[in-house]
């Protein structure tokens, strides 16, 4: 089975990885923890596109490595370390990982040990995470938008979050957002100047 907090949302595209499986088989373990009460079934925490390519391609069994004994925040803190390393994971997909490993005691220095991004991504990243996810993904589909890294860091200027998620509803196009985002930002230092 999928684990339920596995950071990574969106398996992609999983034909190539499928035929792969299908001509070579599963070339590397998938690491699973049992199911408290469910004698033989088990928890994917390492191996998810594997696991889903391999169910589409209709193989039965997979090589795995049991693991026993991981409590909740061992297995999500290594699902979020296996997926941070790769690099087809979203920006979003990363934020929230980000966020979930500072939920879970983390700090911005071991985060940024244990994944090797630097701590000013990761300050970014959580940035990014504490926007409105649902607005943040309706703007990612909307075509006017294609918003960059950069136009989220001119949103990450507006110290109020309410007023960052006030802008990225309503901004009509990534232009529109760094403008509004830009004229908060001047806005904020003019009333602090003016006190």
């Amino acid at each position: 089975h999928p684990h339920p907090e596995n950071p990574r949302k969106d398996l992609g595209d999983l034909t190539e990885l499928m035929e792969s499986i299908k001509k070579n088989g599963v070339m590397q373990n998938l690491t699973v923890i049992p199911i408290d009460g469910k004698p033989g079934e088990y928890m994917t925490i390492i191996g998810h596109r594997r696991c889903a390519a391999a169910k589409l391609a209709g193989i039965q069994e997979l090589p795995c490595r049991i693991v026993e004994g991981l409590d909740q925040k061992e297995q999500v803190s290594t699902m979020l370390e296996e997926n941070m390393q790769r690099n087809d994971l979203t920006i979003y997909e990363q934020a929230q990982g980000f966020q979930m490993m500072l939920d879970l005691g983390e700090t911005e220095e071991t985060i940024a040990e244990k994944t090797g991004f630097s701590k000013t991504t990761i300050r970014h990243r959580l940035n990014i995470a504490k926007l409105n996810q649902k607005e943040l993904q309706k703007k990612e589909k909307d075509e006017c938008f294609q918003l960059t890294l950069r136009d989220l860091y001119e949103l990450e200027k507006v110290r109020d979050v309410k007023l960052r998620n006030k802008i990225l509803k309503e901004a009509e196009n990534s232009r529109d957002l760094v403008s509004r985002a830009q004229s908060a930002v001047a806005e904020t230092k003019r009333t602090e100047n003016a006190k």
